[in-house]
């Protein structure tokens, strides 16, 4: 379903890969009870497609990726086409929370 560059992690490249799926163009990770929820974006409206334990490996590797990308950006293949990937934090009540932008690459 889904190919990355090999320093893409699993988690984020299957995130996007259904976020595309639903025809999103954004993903919003969101610390709340302990958990990191993400919801797939279209147009402002979404909805989770995921909850992580905060504490948890996987949610740390996915931080820790999306810190890494940041603005400068990603290219990540998904069924075959190219998306580019930015990401940017904000503040959501004291928690560091991240916005994925996901921009289909024209002719790749």
């Amino acid at each position: 379903m889904t190919e990355a560059d090999s320093d893409t992690k699993s988690t984020l490249a299957a995130l996007v890969a259904q976020a595309v799926s639903y025809g999103a163009d954004e993903l919003d990770i969101e610390y709340k009870d302990e958990y990191e929820e993400i919801c797939a974006m279209k147009n402002g409206m979404g909805f989770g497609i995921a909850r992580l334990e905060s504490s948890g490996e996987e949610a740390c590797d996915l931080r820790k990726v999306l810190c890494a990308i940041g603005r400068k950006g990603k290219h990540i293949l998904v069924d075959g086409k190219t998306f580019q990937l930015k990401v940017a934090s904000y503040d959501s009540f004291g928690e560091t929370a991240y916005r994925v932008k996901i921009k289909p690459v024209a002719g790749k």
